[in-house]
């Protein structure tokens, strides 16, 4: 895989986190986001053949990046969330079923004895004509740059940079008491086993991902966990869920003595988003 890149875009007083990089094998895409304060507002997913050279690619992510940052630096953020919206929605439209073209047998008379004939002479089909590629950069209009939520895989930390996260701009998703709830179908998240977490820690956490009231599994969620603080970097995780909706996620949260710190963790599946928030204690 490819390293990507990080930048922070200051756009009239706020700055804007740019995250661009390649997913690599088996997906084969180029992954955009925009986060600003923790949320993503806007993606953009960029498949791209197997075989594709390096240098080649480098380019691109190079290229896409850029086109990015330029278009949160021109302050077009609301026209980004718009495109990004309606590239989820139009994911959701289901695809047309091909036509299904009868097959016609010709029925052939019998004849008494018949002589027997030759096999007939396999035809091989053309060489396809090659094509150079043309490497010559274009502008791409907005308007196409982009595409689903991004496609997130296994654990991989990320580059790290500077970024506080006020409390009160992150949703809380509370966990799951037991208690008797109305019937629903929503994305949950739980964080198996011991859920507190302190400055140091270098633990493995288990996490859930379910669906509904009945809490069917969800395989296949992405989940990204992100450690804030007042005093440190921000560290960022990324993983998937298995079959039975688990992911288990090795952990090194940051040493710290004062200030505050959260551990938020975010799941994507089906187009629905979820996030949980935990509290960080600094060592005292």
């Amino acid at each position: 895989m490819i390293s990507g890149f990080n930048t922070d875009v200051d756009c009239a007083g706020t700055v804007y986190h740019v995250q661009t990089e390649d997913n690599g094998a088996p997906h084969h895409v180029i992954m955009s986001l925009v986060y600003n304060k923790g949320t993503i507002l806007a993606s953009k997913r960029s498949p791209y053949e197997a075989d594709t050279v390096e240098k080649e690619l480098k380019q691109r992510v190079d290229k896409q990046h850029k086109l990015i940052c330029a278009a949160v630096k021109a302050g077009r953020i609301d026209e980004l969330k718009k495109m990004t919206a309606a590239s989820r929605s139009a994911a959701k439209k289901p695809k047309a079923e091909p036509a299904v073209i009868a097959e016609t047998v010709a029925s052939i008379p019998l004849v008494a004895s018949p002589p027997p004939s030759p096999p007939a002479a396999i035809i091989e089909p053309p060489e396809p004509e090659k094509v150079a590629l043309d490497t010559t950069e274009v502008e791409i209009p907005l308007a196409d740059l982009f595409d689903d939520v991004p496609i997130i895989d296994a654990v991989e930390i990320v580059e790290e940079y500077p970024e506080i996260i006020a409390v009160e701009a992150v949703e809380v998703v509370s966990e799951l008491s037991g208690q008797a709830r109305p019937t629903h179908q929503k994305l949950g998240i739980e964080i198996l086993g011991d859920g507190r977490f302190r400055a140091g820690d270098r633990k493995t956490v288990n996490i859930l991902i379910c669906r509904g009231s009945d809490r069917k599994v969800v395989a296949g969620a992405q989940i990204m966990i992100k450690i804030l603080g007042s005093s440190f970097r921000p560290v960022i995780f990324h993983a998937r869920s298995d079959q039975n909706g688990l992911a288990r996620v090795h952990l090194q949260v940051p040493n710290f003595n004062a200030g505050r710190a959260a551990l938020l963790v975010r799941a994507i599946a089906d187009s629905e988003e979820v996030e949980l928030r935990r509290v960080v204690t600094p060592n005292t």
